[in-house]
């Protein structure tokens, strides 16, 4: 009894370790240029649908897949509805490892181990080593799975086993429970599955039991992604609730259809898959698969209302809604006429988030600078490659002349989001000092005079901010003379407030040159 627990030990260390190292080494794949791939490739529903199951059967855990469109969307690289497609299909791609483990595979697994491991340790393919060692991972999937058969088989009419299946057969429907809690601790539904699969193959006929532990593992899933992203916020929690659901309503689903087709004896899923498969290991795998299919079906169908949906059970956070253009669209390239007023719609947004870091130091904002200020950048990186793509555009010479000067007018603002984050964070720790805050609500006040002036265009308040930034060196000299005579004995709070009085200077220089750049482009369109 001892080898056979220690056999199946070692074999569930193996499948472990293979899905760990399964999604370590797509973790290696997925830098900039993948991601980009990526994005290119889910353009259309089918491409995203097509994608999903791929990722899916390379990640085994549609878990991964979740996090991974996580970020995708936060960063604006894909939007909700493309990743809801990709995460649904993902759920199909899963049931690869389910219906490869119900077949005997067992020499080609120990030639994949055997060829991707002789690889690996003589370091050849240097440049597909992140490929190979996903292969290698795989191979230790199989081979943990081969191994935990070898487990069982002894045990086929031990005493334990044959009481196992007498409860099954006067409670049935516990099963279910099985397959939920199985789920919600392994993390794995492929895995719980696989695993379901070696028991059976042992020649125990339980099959209504066994059918309906795979569709616990549904609703097993979606409690295991409740807890697991239970700190996320916003389009994150979106995701993952758009995966909870889905996994939760087929689960139920088929449990009820399952019921049904044992209280009145209706031809449904069990005689369905009676006919497909003699072997019982082959009809948990259908069972399986039918799972996942029916997850896919449920999220596709709820497509048309999810994002309003999800968007009021978990609204997207103050930074994550920043980091979304609002008005730049790739459709908008196809009347690049228009183009200019739409860049300068999201550029204002920038420019009211560089107030944002000001109500943050006094304290009027629960988000973070960082967090509010990486957000701020996504969204300028969005600008600049909408700019770059629009320049690219047979577009006529007057208004080539005007995106490029919207390209330069970028440049400043991303320089001055820079400094205005700079100054805020520097004065953030010294917040009750009075220089401080003169410091920061002068500055506010310009902004706030800056917004005005590019909102309304207006000659009048164009001057006056051309006016107002006007070169102060000599009045802030005054100034760092008076806080080297208040400071003279906190060296520390002197550095800090100097650094700001430069800080606040160059935001001045800054926005007298959106100031100018403002008074030209008015002209150009008066």
């Amino acid at each position: 009894m001892v080898k056979l627990i220690a056999l199946y030990t070692a074999g569930l260390s193996f499948f472990f370790t293979g899905i760990a190292g399964i999604s370590d080494n797509l973790r290696q794949l997925s830098g900039q240029r993948f991601r980009n791939l990526l994005t290119r490739t889910t353009s259309g529903q089918v491409r995203a649908g097509l994608l999903g199951i791929v990722a899916g059967a390379v990640t085994q855990s549609t878990s991964v897949v979740t996090f991974i469109l996580s970020g995708m969307v936060s960063s604006g690289l894909l939007p909700l509805s493309r990743a809801l497609v990709v995460l649904s299909c993902a759920n199909i791609g899963t049931a690869a490892l389910v219906l490869v483990a119900a077949v005997d595979l067992h020499l080609p697994i120990l030639m994949l181990i055997g060829i991707c491991g002789t690889i690996l340790a003589f370091k050849l393919l240097g440049r597909w080593k992140p490929w190979i060692a996903g292969l290698l991972s795989i191979g230790l999937v199989f081979f943990g799975l081969d191994m935990m058969k070898q487990a069982f088989s002894p045990l086929a009419g031990s005493h334990g086993l044959m009481t196992a299946a007498r409860f099954f057969d006067r409670w049935p429907d516990a099963a279910f429970v099985v397959g939920l809690l199985m789920r919600s601790v392994i993390h794995s539904s492929a895995g719980c599955a696989a695993i379901i699969i070696t028991v059976e193959k042992v020649g125990l006929r339980t099959e209504f039991p066994a059918l309906m532990a795979i569709a616990g593992l549904g609703l097993g899933a979606a409690v295991a992604m409740h807890f697991l992203t239970s700190t996320l916020r916003g389009i994150p929690r979106q995701i993952a609730w758009y995966q909870i659901f889905s996994n939760a309503i087929a689960a139920i689903l088929l449990g009820a259809l399952l019921l049904i087709e044992r209280e009145s004896s209706l031809p449904l899923l069990q005689a369905a898959f009676t006919k497909l498969s003699p072997t019982l290991p082959g009809q948990i795998a259908l069972m399986f698969l039918t799972l996942n299919l029916t997850i896919a079906a449920v999220g596709i169908a709820g497509l048309k209302w999810a994002p309003k949906w999800l968007a009021k059970i978990s609204p997207a956070t103050p930074e994550q809604s920043l980091s979304q253009p609002m008005y730049l669209q790739p459709e908008a390239l196809r009347s690049p006429e228009a183009t200019p007023e739409l860049v300068a719609l999201e550029q204002m947004r920038i420019m009211l988030a560089l107030r944002r870091y000001l109500d943050i130091v006094r304290g009027r904002e629960s988000v973070t600078l960082k967090s509010l200020h990486d957000a701020a950048g996504v969204l300028e990186g969005e600008i600049t490659s909408f700019l770059a793509a629009l320049v690219k555009q047979p577009i006529a010479t007057d208004l080539a002349a005007r995106v490029i000067s919207f390209q330069h007018k970028e440049e400043t603002l991303r320089a001055l989001d820079e400094n205005v984050f700079l100054f805020a964070e520097t004065l953030q720790h010294y917040a009750g000092n009075e220089l401080a805050m003169t410091l920061l609500e002068a500055l506010d006040t310009i902004l706030l005079m800056a917004n005005d002036a590019l909102t309304t265009r207006d000659f009048v308040r164009i001057d006056l901010l051309v006016r107002v930034t006007d070169d102060r060196g000599s009045m802030m000299e005054e100034m760092r003379d008076r806080m080297y005579a208040d400071y003279a004995e906190k060296t520390k709070e002197i550095a800090a407030l100097h650094y700001a009085t430069r800080l606040f200077e160059r935001n001045i220089w800054l926005l007298r040159q959106l100031a100018l750049w403002l008074r030209v482009d008015a002209r150009m369109t008066a």
